[in-house]
C-alpha cells in the first residue's frame, strides 16, 4: 500500500508504522544519550568542585595553624614530617567522610525505595481491538483485554559494591590531594615568621 500511495502521490511523504517506530526509537535513543552524557558531565563537575573545596578548606586550616607549625619547625621538625602530619590528618578526614557519605547514601537509597511512586503502563497492540468492530462488539472487548496487559515499574536506587568502593576511593583520593596541598603550604612556613605571631 505504501508503494502504491507513493506512486499515486509522488510529492507526498508516505510513512508506515515501521518508519514511525524507527523515528520514535531514534528520538528516545538520542534523549537517553543526552541524559547520560549530561549526567556524566555534572558528576565530573561536582567531583572537581568537591576536590577544590577540600583543598581550600585544608589550606585555610593550615593558615590558622601557622604558630603550631612554626613552633614544631623551631623544635626541629623537618618539612617532610610536617607534610606527613597534614596528609595523615587529611587522610583520616577523607576516610571518615567516605564512611559518612556511604552511610548517608545508603539511607537515601532506602528512602527512595520506600517512597518512590509505582509507575504503570498498558502494553499491547491496539489494532487488534480496532480490527474487530461492528456486530462483534463483545468480541472486540475480549480481544482488547486479552491482547493488552499492565506492566508496573518501580523506581529504585540500587546500591552496588562497586559504587561503594568508588565512593570510598574518591573520598580517600580527595583527602590525600587536599593533604598534599595543605602540607606544601605548611612546609613553606618559616619558623621565625610563624613565631613572630605568637602572643
Amino acid at each position: 500500500m505504501q508503494q502504491e500511495l507513493t506512486r499515486l502521490l509522488p510529492s507526498a511523504t508516505v510513512t508506515d508504522a515501521g518508519d514511525l517506530a524507527s523515528q520514535v526509537t531514534g528520538s528516545v535513543g538520542n534523549a537517553a544519550s543526552l541524559a547520560n552524557n549530561l549526567g556524566k558531565w555534572l558528576s565530573a563537575a561536582a567531583l572537581v568542585a568537591a576536590f577544590a573545596l577540600a583543598i581550600l578548606l585544608t589550606m585555610a586550616a593550615v593558615a590558622r595553624r601557622v604558630r603550631e607549625f612554626g613552633t614544631l619547625k623551631a623544635l626541629g621538625w623537618r618539612s617532610r614530617r610536617i607534610v606527613g602530619q597534614v596528609m595523615g590528618e587529611s587522610l583520616v578526614i577523607g576516610v571518615a567522610g567516605g564512611a559518612a557519605g556511604v552511610g548517608l547514601g545508603y539511607l537515601g537509597a532506602m528512602v527512595i525505595d520506600k517512597l518512590a511512586p509505582r509507575l504503570s503502563a498498558i502494553t499491547g497492540p491496539p489494532t487488534a481491538a480496532a480490527s474487530v468492530s461492528g456486530v462483534a462488539g463483545k468480541l472486540s472487548q475480549q480481544v482488547s483485554s486479552a491482547a493488552t496487559h499492565t506492566v508496573y515499574v518501580t523506581l529504585t536506587a540500587p546500591v552496588t559494591l562497586s559504587a561503594i568502593g568508588l565512593a570510598v576511593v574518591l573520598a580517600v583520593a580527595g583527602g590525600l590531594l587536599a593533604g598534599m596541598f595543605g602540607g606544601w603550604r605548611a612546609a613553606r612556613l618559616r619558623p621565625a615568621a610563624a613565631l613572630a605571631k605568637v602572643e
